[in-house]
C-alpha cells in the first residue's frame, strides 16, 4: 500500500468519526420529551418483538413506559404474576413499597 492509500484511509476514518460525533452531539442537544418518545418507542418495538425489560432487583416487575410530567421523567412499572398479568390488588403504594 502506498502512502496516498493511506493518507485515503486515514481520512475515511477521521470522517466517519466526525459523523459518530454530529449524531451524538444531536441527540445530546435534543429535549427531554423528545429522548423520552424514542426511549417508548424503543420499549414498544421490544415488547413487539417478545422482549421486556425487568427490574434488577425485583425480576416480577416490568417496565411498560417513561413519561415527562413537569419537567420530570417518571417511568410505568407493574408487578406481574407469573401469567404475565398485573397482580389482583396491587396498587400503587404497595408497588413501590420497599
Amino acid at each position: 500500500m502506498n502512502r496516498k492509500q493511506q493518507r485515503a484511509i486515514q481520512q475515511r476514518k477521521t470522517k466517519e468519526l466526525n459523523l459518530s460525533q454530529q449524531k451524538q452531539e444531536i441527540l445530546e442537544n435534543l429535549p427531554i420529551a423528545t429522548l423520552i418518545a424514542g426511549i417508548n418507542n424503543n420499549l414498544g418495538i421490544l415488547w413487539k418483538r417478545g422482549i421486556s425489560i425487568s427490574d434488577w432487583d425485583k425480576k416480577e416487575r416490568k417496565l411498560y413506559g417513561l413519561k415527562v410530567y413537569n419537567g420530570r421523567a417518571y417511568f410505568l412499572a407493574a408487578d406481574l404474576d407469573k401469567s404475565g398479568q398485573i397482580k389482583e390488588g396491587a396498587n400503587e403504594s404497595e408497588r413501590y413499597k420497599e
